[in-house]
């Protein structure tokens, strides 16, 4: 007959501990026996052969000798009644062990001296909580090989999926059960003796102080749960009870030590979670959990693998990676910390890191260099001033000429980098020049970027000279892409009121006109709004195409997507995104040009998301894996939820038509926001056409170079159907309200030079 603890043994994990020297143990021990189910494993003549053994270090005892010794041992006991008896209903299993202070002394035998017996006998009385049993598991079990503590609580609600099977000690038998119960019966099987109490509800606001003090205070907690609103309130309950934390996150071998026992007033995270409303915490999805485990972890520590892993969350993986030996790792790290702070070693706060790649110089590790963005002083600009040019017949004055070369400097520019030199000569005319360093990069193809900023430069003069009053003649020098100097303003006269320039209404929002990233729901567009902006769009050579339909804009976010994951892969694109975003709110305010990463209106999973992509490493390894499918949801709610997508077109494919699409651009742009609508440019992946269509050496992959093509197969079926004319710059409109953040904009005098 065998002893049950449950009808349901998926329950069980407390041993049973029967003592043969007992009436009633020996009777139930002897039911056992008589049981047919119940297996019988008594090695116990082995186990006196290695206490023997243990009596006398000082010499090797033949097996033979040994045999003897063992029979000796016995002659007057019975063999069946000397210790223990240990029954494991989850298994059915009777096992014959030594006595407790036997039995530990012998497990515990090949510790010595790495762990002194008056050490493991302190060891034998702390009590330490592990909570999540994922590494949790291996820390447990690395805990429990070294018996490094006496009684272990163990918290977890979950239960073993075939998933875990690549980092847990368990087997596609145990499919179905509480991790909590695989670990405590795992320890079970160890060390029965140990004292184990498990929390099968995970912890809770309700049980957190039973899981800490009953039974009295833990004298380690160890955090390895998901929750991140749990890991809050672990740490707050551990500074009430002035109690240590330890935290092995299983990338880079991180360990993290907070001695709270020590500084209870020390912040959570060691700050790092500072400005976190914790609140926000609950039932966050993995996904929205990233923002938080990066603020925790720091961007800058982890493996370009994590880094593409998460942002791989919730397109090709449902959650982050863990592998066994990063879990084994981190299980002994914890072990062997925890071991010397309970024995009373200064084991200080803070992160410790074990980085196998780094230790191996393994070449993944290595960081990829990024070029410095530092531009020359206008000093060091060279330049020709052409002599083309008649003097101006009105000769500006100093807050002219400045109030002119401001409102031009309000235009927009690729990533806002500014490529503008502005020249004035002696004979008052005002040169613009392109600035090559400044705009150098792979979406500025044969300048067209820049021609497109330049072009909306002007358009602004033109307006603001307008209201001064200044008549202008803009000539334009540029013939073939790749010019120096790409336009003169001479001054034709000065009246005493404002002009009647075409579209002069628009000069009161060139100030106005702003990049809007926000994200709201989408906005119909009236029939009155949209004539308006195809009034301000009517240039000779220019056209204007758009849609609204839904099926168009769910194709359009899958190109638009796929484009920007495949401008990441290009070596010069990578560059120039690390480059063009100011990371943070400093290195914006002293540039004054670039992307404020404030501007891109990104909530704190799109944060997190942009921040992982700074380290080219992670690109890098996109791209030889053809991954990074990630990448694409970064541009999925900004086609989706626009009100509509706008291609500007020219017939022709020269710098003049793309000038004057660069002024088209800026109206529309104007007239939108004055309007109330939003505007933003989503046009990164025509440069990157024109790239592919017009140059072999593009810097793509045969790969790569397919995919392109395909996306502009895609594209095609959208817009520009005929493909008879050339695709320049696309935006979205929407109704956002205003951007929480405006770009800055260089002074005047940082553009400006007087020859």
């Amino acid at each position: 007959m065998s002893i049950k603890i449950s009808t349901d043994q998926n329950d069980q994990y407390l041993p049973i501990l029967l003592n043969p020297q007992l009436k009633d143990d020996w009777l139930r021990i002897s039911r056992l026996f008589e049981d047919n189910i119940t297996i019988v494993s008594d090695q116990i003549e082995s186990q006196v052969s290695d206490l023997i053994k243990s009596q006398n270090p000082d010499r090797t005892i033949p097996s033979g000798e040994l045999d003897i010794l063992v029979k000796e041992f016995f002659s007057d006991k019975e063999k069946v009644k000397y210790g223990n008896w240990v029954y494991y209903p989850w298994k059915n299993i009777l096992v014959h062990l030594l006595a407790e202070d036997e039995f530990v002394k012998i497990r515990t035998l090949r510790n010595n001296f790495k762990i002194t017996p008056s050490e493991q006998e302190i060891l034998g009385k702390k009590k330490v909580g592990v909570v999540g049993l994922s590494v949790g598991q291996s820390v447990a079990l690395a805990m429990t090989l070294e018996r490094g503590y006496g009684e272990i609580r163990l918290a977890d609600f979950d239960t073993l999926e075939l998933s875990n099977l690549n980092r847990l000690k368990a087997g596609v038998v145990s499919l179905g059960l509480e991790k909590v119960i695989l670990a405590a019966r795992e320890i079970a099987e160890i060390d029965p003796y140990l004292k184990v109490k498990v929390f099968r509800e995970g912890i809770t606001e309700e049980n957190v102080e039973d899981f800490i003090l009953d039974g009295g205070k833990l004298d380690l907690l160890i955090d390895e749960c998901d929750s991140l609103d749990i890991k809050v309130l672990l740490r707050n309950r551990a500074k009430k009870h002035r109690l240590a934390v330890m935290m092995e996150t299983s990338d880079k071998g991180m360990l993290d030590i907070e001695r709270f026992d020590l500084d209870p007033e020390r912040e959570l995270f060691h700050g790092l979670l500072s400005g976190v409303d914790v609140n926000t915490l609950k039932n966050l999805t993995n996904t929205e959990k990233v923002s938080i485990v990066l603020k925790i972890t720091g961007l800058e520590t982890l493996t370009p693998r994590m880094k593409v892993s998460l942002l791989e969350i919730g397109q090709t993986i449902t959650s982050w990676p863990q592998l066994a030996s990063g879990v084994f790792l981190g299980g002994a790290s914890v072990a062997h910390a925890s071991r010397k702070f309970l024995l009373g070693e200064d084991v200080k706060s803070g992160r410790f890191y074990v980085d196998f790649d780094q230790l191996f110089q393994l070449k993944e590790s290595e960081e990829i260099g990024i070029p410095s963005s530092d531009f020359p002083e206008l000093s060091e600009f060279s330049f020709k001033v052409p002599e083309n040019v008649l003097q101006s017949a009105y000769q500006l004055s100093e807050n002219e000429l400045q109030e002119l070369v401001s409102m031009a400097n309000l235009a927009p520019s690729g990533g806002n980098i500014q490529p503008w030199v502005w020249v004035f000569d002696r004979k008052g005319i005002l040169h613009l020049f392109h600035d090559k360093v400044r705009s150098h990069s792979m979406l500025d193809y044969k300048g067209t970027g820049s021609l497109i900023a330049f072009g909306a430069a002007i358009e602004n003069l033109r307006l603001c000279a307008g209201r001064l009053g200044i008549e202008i003649e803009v000539i334009h020098q540029i013939q073939e892409f790749g010019d120096d100097c790409i336009a003169s303003i001479r001054f034709v006269s000065k009246d005493s009121g404002a002009l009647d320039v075409k579209f002069k209404e628009l000069v009161e929002g060139v100030s106005l006109r702003c990049t809007n990233r926000k994200n709201p729901k989408r906005y119909k567009i009236s029939k009155e709004e949209l004539d308006s902006l195809l009034e301000v769009s009517e240039e000779e050579g220019v056209s204007l195409e758009w849609t609204e339909q839904e099926n168009d804009l769910d194709q359009l976010a899958k190109v638009v997507g796929g484009m920007d994951r495949l401008r990441f892969f290009h070596d010069q694109g990578l560059v120039d995104f690390v480059n063009e975003v100011r990371w943070t709110e400093e290195e914006a305010f002293k540039t004054k040009d670039g992307i404020d990463i404030a501007t891109l209106e990104l909530s704190g999973t799109e944060k997190a998301a942009m921040g992982l992509l700074r380290d080219p490493r992670t690109i890098k390894f996109f791209r030889k894996y053809l991954m990074g499918y990630g990448l694409t949801k970064i541009s999925k709610d900004t086609i989706n939820l626009a009100t509509g997508i706008f291609l500007i077109k020219t017939k022709k494919y020269d710098p003049v038509s793309i000038l004057k699409a660069g002024a088209v651009l800026q109206r529309i742009w104007i007239k939108a926001n004055m309007m109330g609508l939003s505007v933003q440019p989503v046009s990164a992946m025509l440069f990157i056409f024109h790239r592919i269509l017009g140059e072999k050496d593009h810097g793509y992959t045969a790969v790569e170079e397919k995919e392109i093509r395909e996306l502009k197969e895609s594209f095609n079926r959208i817009f520009n159907k005929n493909n008879d004319q050339q695709e320049i710059f696309m935006f979205r409109v929407n109704k956002a309200g205003e951007p929480s953040m405006r770009a800055y904009r260089r002074d005047y005098s940082e553009t400006l030079i007087k020859v």
